[in-house]
């Protein structure tokens, strides 16, 4: 379990929170209510208290927060082909998911990415729907020499066909490689 640092903002105040992640899905703690989801868009609270949060509600009485900004710095992997050698440094992702109509009609955006590294800072300020579109725009500013080392750029990886959040959901295939090399279209991909 992984625990990353993130700012946490939205009409009833601005607070620092520690999401733990699995890989798959992320838990936090904020003002007594738990929350867990596998997208920032997607997280389902424990509890419902519209005096603490707003929220998108389902008809099974759950819900899940909406109209906040988050700001989450995570360490991300980097490879550098011409001496072989992967390194970390820090990607810093501002995240907002709310009632504001953003990009082609979406409720959420990523809204500025920021990798600061030992040689030189590279931002994406383009309004994003996805993590995945937000990593490419980023991967084409780095030097020729310089890869993402995500789980995005591995041949092993792929999101549902049935579609995907804005940040997580992705799949790992790493221990299905030759099944996965047999798979011709989204339905053989669905039975994995």
């Amino acid at each position: 379990m992984r625990e990353y640092v993130a700012t946490y903002k939205d009409k009833r105040g601005t607070e620092m929170i520690r999401i733990k992640s699995d890989g798959s899905d992320m838990f936090f703690t904020l003002r007594e209510i738990d929350f867990e989801g596998s997208d920032f868009e997607m997280l389902t609270a424990s509890e419902i208290d519209n005096t603490k949060f707003d929220y998108e509600m389902f008809e099974d009485g759950s819900g899940d927060i909406t109209n906040f900004k988050i700001t989450i710095t995570i360490p991300i992997q980097l490879y550098n082909v011409e001496n072989d050698e992967v390194f970390i440094e820090n990607l810093t992702v501002y995240i907002e998911v709310g009632e504001t109509i953003t990009i082609k009609g979406a409720n959420s955006e990523i809204d500025c990415l920021t990798l600061k590294t030992s040689f030189g800072t590279y931002i994406v300020k383009k309004k994003l729907e996805w993590m995945e579109d937000a990593l490419i725009v980023l991967q084409n500013q780095l030097p020729e020499n310089i890869y993402l080392k995500t789980c995005l750029s591995c041949k092993y990886s792929n999101y549902s066909p049935y579609g995907n959040g804005m940040y997580g959901n992705i799949y790992c295939f790493k221990k299905l490689k030759d099944e996965l090399k047999k798979i011709k279209d989204k339905h053989g991909l669905l039975h994995l």
